[in-house]
C-alpha cells in the first residue's frame, strides 16, 4: 500500500473519535424538542443535558493527554473507543433526564480525551509537508459527525413532527443518540490495526521500534528518510535535555506556550460556534422559521461545515495557519455584527430571516474552514515533545470548559438579553482572537515539530518566516 494511502487509512480509523465527537455534540440540537416533549424539561435542564458532555470532556481532555504520555497514544485511544460505545448505549436507553445527563457526562470523557489525543497522534505520524492536511482530517470528521446528526435529526423530524409542529413520537431522540453505537464499534475494531506513535516510542527510549513503525507506514524512501531523521533529532534533543540541569522541570518558555495554547482554545469556543451547533434550531426559530424548516436548514448547515472543512484541509498547508485563521476570525466577526445590525434595521420584512440565515452560514463556513481546523492544528504543533500530551490536555481542558460555559449559559442568556447581544459578544471575542494569533504565534507551515519547539525555546536562530510573528 502506498504511503499516502496507509497514512489516510490510519487517520480515518483514529478520527472516528472525531466523528463521534461531532455527532455527540451536535445530536442534542435536534433532540431537545423531543426531550422537552418527552420529559417536559425546563431551559436549565436543557442546558445541562447539552453541556454535561462538554463539562466531562474538559475532564477527559485534562487527564487523557497525560495518560497518553504515560501509556501511549494507541492504548489510550483503544480505551476511549470503548467509552464511546458504552456511553452511546447509555444515552439511547436513558430512563430519565438525570440518567441522560449522567450518560452524556460519561460519554464526554471519551469526547474530550479524543479531542486532545487524536490531533497529537496525527501530527506525530505525518510529515512536516503534509501535517496540516493530515491533522485537518480530524476537523473534517468532526463536522461530518455533526452533519450526520443534523441529517438524522431532520429525517426523524419529518417522520415524527406533523406539519403544524406537533411531535407524534417523543422517543425519537433515542434513535438520534443511539446511532453513535455503530461508528464506536468500527473504531474498536479498527484500533487493533493502528500503530503506536513513533515519536512517543522515541520518548520511551524505543528508537528502533519507532523506526520500524515508520518503515511500516511509509513506503517511499524520501518520506522514510525524512521521518527517521526527525526521530534521530528528537532522540538527540531528548538526551541533551536530560543532561541540562535546571531549577524548574518545566522552563518558562514552555509555560508561555501552554498559556498561548489555552488562549487559542478559549477563543475558538467564545467565538460561539457551538451555540450554533447545539442551538441552531432555537436560533432559527427566533428568526421566524418553523421547527421543520429549522431542522432542514441544519442539514444545509452540515453540508456547509463538511465542505468548508475540506477546503480548509486543502489550503492550510499552502496558505499557512496564521493567514487562514486571521481571515476566518475576521469573517466570523463581520458576519455576527451584521446579523445583529440587520435584524434590527430590517425587522418585519419577509426576506429578513433568509438574509440572517445566509449570514449565519457565512459565519459557519469561515469558522469550519479556518478557525476550527487552525486551532486544533496549532495546539497539536506548538507544544514541546516532552510535555505534548500533558499540555495538549490542559489546553483542550480549557477549550472544553469554555465550550461548557457557552452550551450551559446560552439558553438562559437567550431569554435574558436576546440573540443580538450574544452575537456582539461572540464578535468581540473573534476580534480578540485576531490580536492573539497575530502577536503571539509564529507561522508553523512547513516546519518540523522540533523546529517549532526550537523557535519557542530560543535555541535556534529564527528564520525570516518564523521570526515575523506579527505577519498575517
Amino acid at each position: 500500500m502506498a504511503s499516502k494511502s496507509k497514512v489516510l487509512l490510519i487517520a480515518l480509523i483514529v478520527t472516528l473519535g472525531g466523528l463521534l465527537f461531532g455527532h455527540n455534540t451536535a445530536v442534542v440540537n435536534g433532540s431537545l424538542s423531543f426531550l422537552v416533549d418527552s420529559w417536559n424539561i425546563n431551559s436549565w435542564m436543557q442546558g445541562l443535558i447539552s453541556s454535561a458532555l462538554e463539562l466531562s470532556a474538559a475532564i477527559g481532555a485534562l487527564f487523557g493527554g497525560g495518560i497518553s504520555d504515560k501509556i501511549g497514544r494507541k492504548k489510550t485511544l483503544r480505551i476511549i473507543s470503548w467509552i464511546f460505545l458504552i456511553g452511546a448505549v447509555g444515552c439511547a436507553l436513558a430512563p430519565s433526564a438525570w440518567f441522560l445527563v449522567g450518560a452524556r457526562f460519561f460519554l464526554g470523557l471519551a469526547v474530550g480525551s479524543a479531542s486532545a489525543i487524536v490531533p497529537i497522534y496525527l501530527a506525530e505520524i505525518s510529515t512536516s509537508a503534509h501535517r496540516g492536511r493530515v491533522v485537518s482530517i480530524n476537523q473534517v470528521m468532526i463536522v461530518s459527525g455533526q452533519f450526520l446528526a443534523f441529517l438524522l435529526n431532520w429525517l426523524l423530524g419529518r417522520m415524527f413532527i406533523s406539519a403544524d409542529g406537533v411531535i407524534e413520537y417523543s422517543d425519537a431522540w433515542r434513535l438520534m443518540m443511539g446511532v453513535a453505537i455503530f461508528p464506536a464499534l468500527v473504531m474498536i475494531i479498527g484500533m487493533t490495526k493502528v500503530f503506536e506513535s513513533p515519536k512517543w516510542l522515541v520518548k520511551q527510549g524505543k528508537l528502533q521500534k519507532a523506526v520500524e513503525v515508520i518503515k511500516s507506514i511509509y513506503s517511499q524512501d524520501e518520506d522514510r528518510k525524512a521521518q527517521i531523521a526527525e526521530l534521530h533529532e528528537l532522540q538527540m534533543n531528548q538526551q541533551q535535555g536530560k543532561e541540562v540541569k535546571t531549577r524548574s522541570k518545566i522552563p518558562a518558555w514552555a509555560i508561555r506556550v501552554a498559556f498561548i495554547g489555552c488562549l487559542l482554545g478559549i477563543i475558538q469556543q467564545f467565538v460561539g460556534i457551538n451555540a450554533m451547533m447545539y442551538y441552531s434550531t432555537n436560533i432559527m426559530e427566533t428568526f421566524g422559521f418553523s421547527k421543520q424548516s429549522a431542522l432542514m436548514f441544519n442539514v444545509l448547515n452540515g453540508v456547509i461545515c463538511v465542505g468548508a472543512a475540506m477546503i480548509g484541509m486543502i489550503v492550510v498547508d499552502k496558505m499557512g495557519r496564521k493567514k487562514l485563521d486571521s481571515i476566518g476570525l475576521s469573517v466570523c466577526a463581520a458576519s455576527l455584527v451584521l446579523v445583529g445590525i440587520l435584524s434590527n434595521l430590517l425587522a418585519g420584512m419577509s426576506f429578513t430571516p433568509y438574509l440572517l440565515l445566509a449570514l449565519i452560514f457565512v459565519y459557519i463556513f469561515a469558522f469550519q474552514g479556518a478557525v476550527g481546523p487552525c486551532t486544533w492544528l496549532l495546539i497539536s504543533e506548538i507544544f514541546p515533545a516532552k510535555h505534548r500530551g500533558t499540555f495538549m490536555g490542559i489546553a483542550t481542558f480549557v477549550l472544553w470548559t469554555a465550550n461548557f460555559l457557552v452550551g450551559f449559559l446560552f439558553p438562559p442568556m437567550l431569554e435574558a438579553i436576546g440573540i443580538n447581544a450574544i452575537f456582539y459578544i461572540f464578535a468581540g471575542c473573534a476580534v480578540a482572537g485576531l490580536i492573539i494569533v497575530n502577536t503571539l504565534l509564529p507561522e508553523t507551515k512547513g516546519k518540523t515539530l522540533d523546529e517549532i519547539e526550537s523557535f519557542f525555546s530560543g535555541e535556534t536562530k529564527q528564520d525570516e518566516t518564523v521570526a515575523k510573528v506579527t505577519t498575517i
